[in-house]
């Protein structure tokens, strides 16, 4: 019996080619993009307590726009797994990208024009208050920054996704366009 040593590089191209090849056969990008997602989503859910501590330091109830944006972001990478089943998931993905972009930009609306932030920005507290405030909100900005970009990311993807399938239902995929 030989056997073979195997080297770090060619067992990280072996598990990095299972993330774009399905059936060693087709290109896919699906397991990169629900990779994506989850990710997304359990970073999110995982700093909802820094989304939280910004909401407690508002007037406003802006707690509300991370619960929308967590769960629609669970149920995008849910239905990014299953895009390829039914053509609908598609539209469920767009629908919930939406949602989250809408949820994640009026979270951040909200909490840089609250009159408590802007108060603190202005020193009209106590130095300890307001660097609390401040640092607790601009977290939470810079956290749901970081997740509108993951979905950007995510939504190239999803087009890079469609535009393979398409290039692979109507034959041109190992072909140039004329």
């Amino acid at each position: 019996m030989k056997v073979e040593k195997i080297s770090f590089f060619s067992w990280l191209k072996h598990k990095l080619a299972s993330l774009f090849y399905s059936k060693r056969s087709e290109f896919t990008l699906q397991k990169i993009m629900v990779i994506v997602a989850a990710a997304n989503a359990l970073l999110q859910v995982a700093l909802g307590r820094i989304h939280n501590q910004a909401a407690y330091r508002v007037s406003s109830t802006v707690s509300i726009y991370t619960f929308i944006m967590q769960i629609a972001l669970i149920l995008t990478a849910v239905s990014l797994m299953r895009i390829g089943e039914k053509k609908r998931y598609y539209v469920y993905s767009g629908i919930l990208f939406a949602v989250s972009i809408a949820s994640g930009c009026f979270y951040i609306y909200l909490l840089m024009n609250d009159v408590y932030y802007q108060t603190a920005l202005a020193g009209g507290y106590a130095l300890e208050d307001c660097l609390k405030i401040m640092y607790a909100i601009e977290d939470s900005i810079t956290f749901e920054i970081i997740a509108l970009a993951l979905i950007v990311v995510e939504i190239g993807l999803l087009i890079a996704e469609i535009c393979i399938r398409r290039r692979r239902i109507h034959g041109l995929s190992h072909q140039g366009r004329d």
